[in-house]
């Protein structure tokens, strides 16, 4: 009983089957034809760290408004499987950990995240220190902090979202213009004399903001209708390492290994990191606003990376880097374009 790649919709459990899979044809669990095939068994070593954190509720001592089941938490919590059924989803699990000494129990009875419950408010406790820091460090101590968050712990939450983009990778970076435009040599970082503070650099210290796409640049240039925008084209010379604050709640799973647990109890906070260097810069802003994730992106350029990655907040699903280092990086080109419409959405908030 063989399942295939169009059984999970977790791409590294799709790169694992594509890397291992010895045959092809039709897949016993979804039907689907001509797939990649795969014995369910060969996929438990990398479901056992993550069937091991969830555990019976009633072992737990807890009562939640949802119960639902090991296969059902799994696909509610992580998004694992393709649109195959729950019946099917359940004998698919069964039989990836049909080696394993797994007791019946954690199959048929409802199951939580155990370390959620038993350690209770640690994910919180992050998060409340997060905004005590915030408030310190923009309102009484600068450089010597009493509340200091755990650096530890964020470089082994780091670790889980490194990523590295090859040489030859495009970016670009959008700037407000005359008509005329602007040459390579002005769409580079601001020299330092020029560089006010951002969501990621602090003042005096410059860095390169890009984004993957054209479009989310544009957005991020805050054009207004009739503006002239000059967009430069850059090219990666050279690898960059990035630390990507970006989806954290779409993350694999798979990719956490032994760390599971752990990366559970914090992943809230991270959640609230990533929200805090995606919030635009609005007119109102104060420099003192942007001191915390300033001081986030000074710990991960302090790690050794290149950049930092974060999503957009003006165009959905947009990345955008702040490159602390711009050796690495070249202007190929530039155009220019105008601003020939705008479309205005109000969201009524009182």
């Amino acid at each position: 009983m063989y399942c295939c790649n169009n059984c999970f919709k977790d791409k590294e459990i799709i790169g694992f089957i594509f890397s291992n899979s010895t045959s092809e044809g039709t897949c016993f669990y979804c039907e689907s034809k001509q797939a990649q095939l795969i014995d369910p068994r060969e996929l438990e070593e990398l479901f056992l760290p993550v069937i091991k954190i969830y555990k019976p509720i009633a072992q737990i001592g807890i009562s939640v408004e949802a119960e639902l089941k090991l296969h059902e938490k799994l696909q509610s919590d992580w998004k694992i499987f393709n649109s195959i059924s729950d019946d099917v989803i359940k004998n698919l699990v069964k039989n990836i950990l049909s080696s394993s000494d797994i007791p019946n129990t954690l199959f048929e009875d409802p199951v939580e995240i155990s370390a959620l419950h038993i350690i209770g408010k640690d994910a919180d406790l992050h998060e409340k220190k997060w905004g005590n820091f915030a408030d310190e460090i923009k309102f009484s101590n600068r450089f010597f902090l009493k509340e200091t968050i755990d650096l530890d712990l964020l470089k082994m939450l780091f670790r889980v979202h490194e990523k590295t983009y090859d040489k030859g990778k495009i970016f670009y970076r959008a700037r407000i213009s005359a008509k005329e435009g602007l040459p390579i040599t002005e769409m580079g970082k601001p020299p330092i004399e020029k560089t006010t503070s951002g969501r990621a650099n602090p003042k005096g210290i410059p860095y390169l903001y890009v984004s993957a796409s054209q479009k989310t640049t544009e957005y991020e240039s805050r054009s207004s209708y009739l503006d002239y925008i000059t967009v430069a084209t850059f090219k990666l010379i050279d690898k960059l390492s990035v630390v990507s604050l970006r989806e954290v709640q779409n993350i694999s799973v798979f990719n956490l290994g032994e760390d599971v647990e752990s990366y559970v109890i914090h992943q809230k906070y991270l959640s609230r990191l990533e929200m805090e260097l995606s919030k635009p810069i609005r007119r109102f802003d104060k420099e003192l606003d942007y001191l915390p994730t300033q001081y986030l992106c000074e710990y991960v350029k302090s790690l050794g990376y290149d950049a930092i990655e974060y999503g957009s907040a003006l165009d959905k699903g947009g990345i955008n880097l702040a490159i602390f280092n711009d050796d690495k990086i070249e202007c190929k080109s530039v155009e220019i374009f105008e601003i020939s419409s705008m479309e205005l959405r109000l969201d009524k908030i009182s």
